[in-house]
């Protein structure tokens, strides 16, 4: 598979903040990759290090296998959104794009159709910007993106300040892309559940560190449903799960809960092994982690180890 994106122990400070720390990272052809992390992790900067906006402190970037004085012919190939376009507000989205095409060397004369067609702005391509709504804008700037035809899109907060609606409009835009045109994508949000209906990997980043990387099919299986309890005696509970189940995974919470991660088929035969052998249970429940709380409770406990 080829490789879009290297990081080699890549690292930028501002004054004495280290806001990335010795990253490595990689981004295939193909992939739908999320960066998912709180305000101040570094996910903008590291966006923004790919670009060029920012140099890097330390570390080495690779873009298509190529590095240093010819990593500029090589950013041609990607097309970056990490802060909103500035465009002319009384322009159309026509006079626009040729605005940056003509700024950017973009020869082909048709990609402005090609690209408003993609983003299914083609019949508005009269109105005046300032007369787009927030997604139409977002949907512009993702033209933008497209106008000089690269392998791979970054993009940083596309979603942001968009209706229900639109967000469902850029969701099929970007999976429109990955699957018809092969364009691979790294994108951004705080919209943690759009994210896992977009993406097919999920790289999880604190305090500019990467603190998990998995696949979908990884994720699904870290996040799928367990039985919590609320028992009067955790030691005893324990026991008798360890006694009657071999391969038990199971983990004691505060508050006297337990949480069990696998037989969650054996359910009701749990809650009645419990109440059989004296164990008041307060409370039964199963419940499937969303992603929101897979980074707020796995990702969180492991970097505050």
């Amino acid at each position: 598979m080829d490789t879009i994106i290297q990081t080699y122990r890549l690292s930028k400070k501002f004054k004495n903040a280290e806001v990335i720390k010795s990253l490595n990272f990689s981004l295939k052809k193909g992939e739908i990759c999320a960066l998912i992390g709180k305000n101040g992790a570094g996910k903008s900067t590291l966006f923004k290090l790919l670009a060029g906006q920012v140099l890097p402190t330390s570390g080495e970037i690779q873009l298509f296998g190529k590095s240093g004085k010819n990593l500029d012919a090589a950013r041609k190939k990607i097309g970056f959104m990490i802060e909103a376009p500035a465009f002319f507000p009384d322009f159309t989205a026509r006079q626009n794009l040729e605005y940056f095409q003509i700024q950017r060397g973009v020869i082909n004369k048709r990609r402005i159709d090609e690209v408003l067609e993609i983003v299914g702005l083609a019949k508005e391509r009269k109105k005046r910007f300032k007369e787009y709504s927030m997604g139409m804008k977002q949907r512009l700037g993702i033209a933008l993106c497209l106008l000089s035809s690269p392998d791979c899109l970054v993009l940083d907060e596309p979603i942001n300040g968009l209706d229900a609606e639109g967000i469902m409009e850029i969701r099929q835009l970007l999976l429109k892309l990955n699957q018809e045109k092969q364009i691979t994508i790294f994108i951004s949000s705080h919209i943690l559940a759009e994210l896992a209906l977009l993406a097919n990997r999920f790289v999880f980043i604190k305090n500019g560190i990467i603190v998990d990387d998995l696949t979908k099919e990884q994720l699904n299986e870290k996040s799928k449903k367990q039985i919590l309890m609320s028992v009067d005696d955790v030691a005893k509970s324990s026991q008798l799960l360890e006694r009657t189940y071999a391969d038990i995974q199971y983990k004691v919470l505060p508050n006297q809960v337990i949480a069990i991660q696998n037989h969650v088929e054996h359910a009701g035969d749990i809650n009645r092994l419990f109440v059989d052998h004296g164990v008041l249970v307060k409370e039964f429940r199963i419940e499937a982690h969303s992603l929101e709380e897979y980074f707020l409770g796995a990702v969180e406990e492991r970097t505050n180890d």
